[in-house]
């Protein structure tokens, strides 16, 4: 598997209970120059529908920043790691 991948796996497998991976896209606004933009947003969604957004320069990045924007993790033992 890629490196994408296998982060998505990886950090999917990490979410503390009751958050589940929801997304990851291009932070872009717009096709127009101006509204372009090289970072990404991964996206987590919570217990009672709460959402948390971590926004960084790359793909991976942005996943791991999430992750770790959750705090402690239950991790897996046979999780892959981030």
């Amino acid at each position: 598997m890629d490196d994408l991948t296998t982060s998505w796996y990886a950090v999917a497998d990490q979410l503390p209970a009751g958050w589940e991976l929801d997304g990851l896209r291009c932070a872009s606004s717009g096709l127009d120059s101006e509204e372009r933009s090289d970072e990404w947003i991964a996206v987590a969604i919570g217990p009672n529908g709460d959402e948390r957004r971590f926004r960084a320069r790359d793909p991976v990045a942005a996943l791991r920043g999430l992750a770790d924007s959750l705090g402690p993790t239950q991790t897996r033992p046979d999780a892959p790691s981030v």
